[in-house]
């Protein structure tokens, strides 16, 4: 029988970090790298136009780093020879000293652990726009990186993004799952709720909450519990009780 398992989302999830940081403190701190190749505020630019590009890619045969790649070189006009390794040199010098911009928190691996405890497996469902090294390190942030995670999504290991269910569906494909023995745990109503359309049960945690629909209302999408990261453990085990035959 397949494992019952934890999706875990990360940021704002498991790490306490609100959007701004991606949209502000993140590419501040990497443009200067890419000087020699683009102005900052280009750069800037040419970094959201090729992650869109890449969210919205849906060719299953295109890992997520291919479609950012061929749309950033284009964004860019250098080869990705000259570009990846100032990415890689960001991600190893830059991008940690951005941990001082995130409270430190002991509660997420706190939660993984009971919930490792209560018997499931767990799987890192963060969105897959960032590769291996800076995923990483957000998992260092909080305090989780070490603990035995069955799959962990990447912009290397991935051809989908979030919210397309695709991105759900290769993961499980991946790792083995059913969805229906699986719960995704999110603080994105539109991002991580989405689970639910492939079987998944869901919680919404709501200490970071997005919900972009008007007036907060996502229409058919309804999480299963949700709550405080701190009160997932229980909501888990609700979930579990109440749809026991699907677990055992």
């Amino acid at each position: 029988m397949p494992p019952k398992v934890l999706l875990f989302d990360l940021d704002g999830t498991l790490l306490p970090v609100e959007p701004g940081f991606f949209t502000g403190d993140y590419p501040e701190a990497a443009a200067p790298y890419f000087a020699e190749f683009i102005e900052p505020r280009t750069f800037k630019q040419a970094l959201f136009k090729s992650t869109w590009d890449m969210v919205n890619n849906l060719d299953p045969d295109l890992l997520n780093i291919d479609a950012f790649r061929i749309s950033f070189e284009r964004q860019v006009g250098a080869g990705w020879d000259r570009l990846w390794p100032v990415f890689e040199q960001f991600y190893s010098e830059g991008f940690p000293k951005l941990r001082s911009l995130v409270p430190e928190s002991t509660i997420a691996r706190k939660v993984v652990q009971e919930c490792l405890d209560q018997g499931w497996e767990i799987v890192l469902a963060t969105n897959a726009l960032f590769p291996e090294a800076a995923v990483r390190e957000r998992m260092r942030w909080c305090g989780v990186e070490d603990l035995p995670w069955k799959f962990i999504s990447t912009l290397e290991a991935m051809h989908f993004c979030k919210p397309h269910i695709q991105y759900y569906q290769e993961i499980v494909d991946v790792a083995g799952l059913d969805p229906k023995r699986c719960i995704m745990i999110g603080n994105d109503m539109q991002e991580d709720i989405v689970a639910s359309r492939l079987g998944m049960k869901t919680i919404l945690v709501e200490d970071f909450r997005i919900d972009r629909s008007e007036g907060g209302s996502s229409g058919a999408l309804r999480p299963d519990m949700r709550g405080t990261l701190e009160q997932v453990p229980e909501l888990v085990l609700k979930i579990y009780e109440t749809n026991a035959e699907l677990y055992r």
